[in-house]
């Protein structure tokens, strides 16, 4: 065979290998059948669709600009201790309790306090703490709650993980009635996700499993305490004790 029909023979498959990789490719894309479906990405829920808007305040000024005159409602629900605040002073012997989840609360200023060695309120407490001073609906008082630490040039702003910045019920604005009232009355029921069980029973859990959406949880709410079983995210039990 000569070489110039041995380099025509060599061309002609790099055409027919090149044609069928085409073909294939315009066949997948036409119909991607089980190839698209490994490359599809999940589908997200509503939930993980809202927006949940954060301050990314990292010092003490910052946390002031952000807090100071404006409404929050409580993240982490039963986490937060809070004590009455009067005469300029937080009154630390008199803890009031943990603010439940979904509170709204009023912050009128940010102050930074020496915390008793003794007054274990689970945020460090740092050369000061920094800490948010507040008024409730329905209640006449005035308290405070711990937001953050310094320790010499170092600062811890955990505003963010405790408050929501906007009403929940305006964030999870697709979860209906009836769940809003489970929360209002932060008493979890069947059929809720985990979400809304955490937004009704706060965030202070116990569970051993790592498989969120299909374990069992028990939350420490307040004087109250709830084991709820969860499949495919939906509560299956909720037991109280």
């Amino acid at each position: 065979m000569k070489s110039w029909q041995k380099a025509g023979i060599a061309f002609l498959a790099v055409v027919l290998i090149g044609g069928v990789y085409l073909f294939f490719v315009f066949k997948s894309r036409q119909d991607p059948g089980v190839l698209g479906k490994k490359n599809q990405e999940p589908k997200m829920t509503q939930d993980e669709l809202a927006v949940v808007r954060l301050r990314y305040a990292t010092n003490f000024t910052d946390a002031k600009d952000a807090l100071e005159g404006k409404p929050a409602w409580i993240k982490a629900g039963y986490v937060l201790p809070y004590f009455p605040y009067s005469g300029g002073s937080v009154q630390w012997q008199k803890r009031v309790g943990e603010l439940p989840p979904a509170t709204k609360i009023n912050i009128t200023k940010l102050i930074k306090a020496s915390v008793p060695a003794k007054i274990d309120d689970r945020v460090a407490h740092g050369i000061k703490q920094y800490l948010a001073v507040f008024t409730m609906d329905g209640s006449d008082g005035t308290y405070a709650a711990p937001v953050g630490a310094t320790d010499g040039p170092n600062e811890s702003i955990l505003a963010d993980e405790l408050f929501y910045y906007d009403p929940p019920q305006k964030i999870y604005d697709n979860w209906p009635q009836p769940t809003w009232d489970a929360i209002k009355a932060h008493t979890p029921t069947v059929g809720m996700n985990e979400l809304q069980t955490r937004m009704a029973v706060g965030a202070k859990v116990e569970t051993d499993s790592q498989d969120a959406g299909n374990r069992t949880i028990t939350y420490h709410a307040g004087p109250k305490t709830w084991t709820v079983s969860f499949s495919k995210d939906k509560a299956t039990s909720v037991k109280a004790s």
